[in-house]
């Protein structure tokens, strides 16, 4: 079990992490808004089909499960942080954003232990959320004086609002009724995209975006892995191992992107780069991230 708990904490984070370099293909073409409300609408339609052909019977408490928890999971997991995240990196660096939302674990275990009473919260858990902090405060030190002079106030802010926005999720998917991680992050999608899609077409233009064929694919493959894979993935992993174990995945998302950099892009592995990769890694191994029962 925790073996497989670790190969989709792996997972989601190989996904997450690989994700800039489509999006680096496309954003030039589509509108942010755009691109989440269709990422959304493909996410929520790979899922469908997944349910479709593998015709699993659902447990009666899934029928019955309510709307107005997914559609606030959606607004939590997507629509808000979207918002809140473009909005704040106007006026302050993708690094120093990068760090802010890795304080998602910070809020998570402060969520658990204010709203999820059956869920404990080790000593080890607590010591790696701190450690992985670190991590990443080494990964992006060498920007941080420059995104603390010229960022604002306000784009601080939004970004720690983002990460709030996530944690609240996470606690929210673990109170889902039993059901198939497919379709509960199916119904999830489809939420998002019911509020996402009027959105674009209120602030931006959908109907005019001309895409190449290579930028389809890419779209396509944002929508149905970065989004319908992942958040089964995703589900799965809260319902296994918990809110906190799988919020450490934040950790993990930016070593991913500099190996990714550095093997395709030919980016320069910095000093700090490598002391924050050892110091997150060491930081998911700190204690065994031990599964208590009620974890």
């Amino acid at each position: 079990m925790k073996r497989i708990s670790y190969l989709l904490l792996i997972g989601i984070s190989l996904i997450w992490g690989s994700q800039f370099f489509l999006v680096d293909l496309v954003i030039g073409s589509v509108p942010p808004v755009t691109l989440a409300a269709a990422k959304a609408l493909i996410g929520a339609g790979t899922l469908a089909l997944l349910d479709i052909m593998l015709g699993k019977k659902q447990p009666l408490s899934a029928k019955k499960a309510p709307w107005r928890i997914y559609i606030w999971i959606g607004l939590l997991e997507a629509v808000i942080p979207f918002i809140l995240i473009g909005w704040g990196q106007q006026t302050i660096s993708s690094s120093m954003a990068s760090i802010l939302m890795g304080t998602i674990p910070i809020f998570t275990i402060l969520f658990v232990k204010l709203f999820v009473p059956g869920e404990t919260i080790s000593s080890a858990k607590w010591f790696s959320v701190i450690m992985g902090m670190a991590g990443i405060g080494i990964l992006f030190v060498p920007d941080m004086g420059t995104s603390l002079h010229s960022g604002s106030f306000a784009g601080y802010l939004a970004l720690l609002g983002a990460s709030v926005s996530f944690s609240g999720s996470l606690i929210l998917i673990k109170r889902l009724p039993p059901m198939s991680s497919i379709l509960a992050m199916r119904n999830v999608l489809f939420a998002a995209s019911v509020m996402l899609v009027p959105l674009a077409f209120l602030l931006e233009d959908p109907a005019h975006v001309v895409l190449t064929p290579k930028q389809i694919l890419a779209v396509v493959i944002l929508g149905s892995f970065h989004a319908g894979i992942v958040y089964m993935f995703y589900n799965l992993l809260i319902q296994r191992a918990g809110a906190t174990f799988t919020s450490l995945n934040n950790y993990l998302v930016p070593p991913i992107g500099i190996i990714l950099g550095v093997s395709i892009l030919g980016d320069h592995f910095t000093w700090n780069a490598a002391i924050a990769l050892v110091v997150i890694l060491l930081s998911l191994a700190a204690g065994g991230l031990e599964k208590k029962k009620g974890s």
